[in-house]
């Protein structure tokens, strides 16, 4: 059988103009361009792969199948991206992918969950790509092939553009696979696998017992409005009809708040279907299913809840949201270990921290099963939590195609680890990583595996990322060009750390445990806030020791101290744990608080640094929530001072690693830098507080975060006086580069006028550089 990728070679090679081949008729217009990095997929990780490897100063295109931006995220198929902060404390994706969510919660006028995604994401991605002058974009363009050089190298990519009946050739020095399916990877014969590994191949306990093809599901959103009146909604024959809630066993179809007082649906990522279809040869026939079982649970809704009657169907979903295709193998496959071990690889470049969130075959087939696992049994949030983990880049390019880099669901992981690094917002940041790879791969005439095994070219990466905002775990600024890890720091104010109760509680029947900073060299006591609703004296048990960094909860470290603190009936306030012990200044420490029902702790607000974890009395792991606990520590710690700005750290991990302003004196607050003598420089990278504990789905329309710093102006010192040198105004933006003229001076200064709310000003770090 002939395919249209063979008659668009032959066309090619043989044929000029419009000719009949085999009553084929073929568009006339074919146009070659070149590059050199060609990114295919318009995905998350396909637009931050793309921005990352132009603004690294190589020419670079975007080939995307779709006519917005965004994949899964995108206004046409609406599933809000998630990432680490599931997994663990102040664990939000930065770099790239942090200035368009930032910048769409800051625009948008709508909630930003699943079926609620708008034309504004699409717009703001759209605004980001296209403004960068080193990349070019090529929407509704299908790359249907590829071009070798070799049997082991891509020479370019073939792409259909629907509407301009044009044929483009692609030709790239380096390409990246971000479709998700691993489309180029396959077409080039890149190594890949489809379904789950067998348990013994990499000792995964959530692996089966054999190897098959199963993979997980498909989802397809809808969306509802309010129309004020009775909206009626007849069942189409051709829809599966639902007799009961009954048939959605396991399954809840829960109303939203929006924006302007009233209650709708959307959703839902359990509307899904997956084994026995394939989720590439069969994506039309799982669409249509879905679209089958979306009408008729919107039906069951209808009939079944009393909020639904004004509600009318707003908009449906007509792209299926892909999970799980290919994946396409690299020089390593991560696997579940990886995952719950936090392997703390050499070339790690990215991170992820989604719990291993693996649904059950056949998605909605499967009715009488949970979607999910966990949905159905919550012990089983035990073996599949982690905390964030690191991804090597050995896992981002292929093993056997050498100019290939892959980013997003396609990268080389077992269906297992894939439960964690599917996700959208893990997918981004490894888009950061192959873009930059890339362009580094071009300057510097070397392949993909030349990184990982040349110690500078990997250093030079991974530098690199986390130059421009990227985290990887356990990775400090090592720049010898930054002239302010030489300096310095002095600020006017600095916060204390204060954890006071709240109002909310937890109860103890449960084992929680709180990782906090402690400052200084001693601890003579900590408090805790109790209350008791037991009519005799209990017992609460405490384990201190240190921890290092705030997602240690599942290793075993030195015991400090073990306590045991009487809680007498009925009580309801602080109780003092006597210590008087000599700690390691400046580090974190872990308190393990072991209880009984009827026994609660108060809750607190989250300060950065503070990290917290809940943990079943008959689990052996422990579990991330967002909750802080209430706990006062003697001498009072105080994590948040000037040093933080030039430590080498821009968010939390293993300290706070940010200046705090003291928020009981009023702005302006100012940090400075002293170099010691006079330097020159053109240029002040700062990093904000964005607020990193939440994810962005929490952040409600029109968002700027409160801690976030707004007004500022950075001055020079240049002889005997002030100089500013740059002002702002109206920032909500986390990491900000500020490029002036060159001056020569012996101290800077960043002068924080206004936040956008907060009572304190927030810098996690500042670079200086002569550039």
């Amino acid at each position: 059988m002939v395919t249209l990728y063979n008659l668009i070679i032959l066309y090619y090679k043989l044929i000029q103009g419009m000719v009949l081949f085999n009553n084929l008729r073929l568009p006339s217009k074919i146009i070659e361009e070149y590059f050199d990095v060609v990114v295919v997929g318009g995905g998350l990780a396909g637009v931050v792969a793309a921005i990352a490897s132009a603004r690294n100063g190589v020419k670079t295109a975007i080939v995307h199948d779709r006519p917005v931006f965004g994949g899964n995220s995108s206004s046409e198929i609406r599933v809000a991206p998630g990432g680490a902060t599931l997994g663990g404390a102040w664990a939000r994706e930065t770099g790239i992918i942090e200035e368009l969510l930032i910048e769409e919660r800051a625009r948008n006028h709508d909630y930003f969950v699943n079926g609620r995604i708008n034309s504004v994401w699409d717009l703001v991605l759209y605004e980001w790509v296209t403004c960068e002058p080193n990349l070019k974009a090529f929407l509704n363009t299908r790359v249907i092939g590829v071009e070798m050089k070799n049997d082991y190298e891509i020479s370019s990519v073939v792409g259909v553009q629907l509407g301009t009946e044009k044929i483009f050739k692609f030709y790239g020095k380096f390409f990246i696979d971000c479709t998700g399916d691993g489309t180029v990877g396959a077409a080039a014969g890149a190594e890949y696998r489809i379904g789950r590994e067998a348990r013994d191949e990499f000792g995964e306990s959530l692996a089966p017992k054999n190897p098959d093809r199963v993979t997980q599901g498909t989802s397809l959103l809808f969306k509802t409005v309010n129309i004020s009146k009775k909206a009626e909604f007849v069942l189409p024959e051709w829809a599966v009809k639902f007799e009961d809630p009954t048939s959605l066993k396991y399954r809840e179809p829960v109303s939203r708040d929006t924006p302007y007082g009233t209650k709708e649906y959307s959703g839902y990522w359990w509307i899904e279907i997956g084994y026995p279809y394939d989720s590439i040869e069969d994506n039309e026939k799982i669409r249509h299913e879905l679209l089958r079982h979306l009408l008729g649970i919107w039906d069951l809704i209808k009939r079944t809840r009393s909020d639904a009657s004004n509600q009318a169907l707003d908009w449906v979903g007509m792209v299926p949201g892909k999970r799980e295709s290919r994946r396409l193998i690299g020089d390593y496959i991560l696997n579940e270990n990886d995952l719950k071990n936090r392997t703390l690889f050499y070339d790690r470049v990215a991170y992820g921290g989604w719990p291993i969130d693996i649904h059950v075959p056949g998605g909605i087939l499967a009715r009488d099963l949970p979607p999910e696992p966990t949905c159905g049994d919550f012990d089983l949030k035990e073996k599949v939590s982690v905390f964030p983990y690191p991804i090597p880049l050995r896992c981002l390019y292929s093993k056997n195609i050498s100019n290939l880099f892959m980013a997003g669901r396609d990268i080389s992981a077992t269906h297992v680890a894939l439960g964690s690094t599917r996700l959208m917002l893990t997918g981004a940041v490894e888009g950061q990583a192959v873009g930059t790879a890339a362009a580094l791969c071009v300057k510097k005439n070397v392949k993909p595996r030349d990184i990982v095994k040349i110690p500078k070219l990997l250093w030079e990466l991974q530098q690199t990322l986390i130059k421009y905002d990227a985290f990887i775990p356990r990775m400090p600024n090592k720049d010898p060009n930054d002239l302010a890890l030489k300096a310095s720091a002095l600020a006017t104010s600095e916060m204390t750390l204060s954890l006071e109760p709240t109002g909310e509680y937890q109860e103890l029947d449960i084992d929680v445990s709180q990782i906090f900073p402690v400052s200084g060299n001693k601890i003579d006591y900590i408090e805790l806030y109790v209350k008791s609703k037991l009519e005799k004296t209990e017992v609460i048990s405490v384990k201190l020791m240190e921890a290092p960094d705030i997602w240690s909860f599942n290793e075993v470290y030195e015991l400090l101290a073990y306590e045991d603190i009487e809680v007498p009936p009925g009580l309801g306030g602080w109780v003092k744990i006597d210590l008087d012990i000599k700690v390691r200044p400046r580090k974190l420490y872990r308190l393990d608080i072991i209880g009984k029902g009827g026994l609660f702790v108060s809750k607190s607000k989250p300060e950065v640094g503070v990290a917290a974890a809940v943990k079943r009395k008959k689990w052996k792991r422990w579990m991330h929530t967002p909750d802080v606990y209430a706990m006062r520590i003697s001498p009072p710690s105080k994590p948040y001072g000037a040093y933080n700005v030039n430590n080498g750290y821009s968010r939390p991990e293993e300290w706070t690693n940010i200046w705090i302003s003291d928020p009981n004196k009023p702005l302006p607050q100012s940090v400075t830098l002293d170099f010691g003598e006079s330097v020159v420089f053109n240029t002040v990278y700062i990093t904000f507080d964005t607020n990193l504990h939440f994810d962005t789905h929490r952040f409600p329309p029109f968002y700027r975060v409160p801690q976030c710093v707004k007004d500022y102006d950075i001055l020079a010192f240049d002889t005997n006086r002030w100089i500013k040198v740059v002002s702002i105004r109206g920032n909500y933006h986390r990491f900000k580069i500020h490029r002036f003229t060159l001056v020569k001076a012996s101290k800077l200064q960043v002068k924080v006028l206004k936040t956008n709310g907060d009572p304190s000003a927030r810098i996690y770090q500042i670079r200086v550089y002569n550039e």
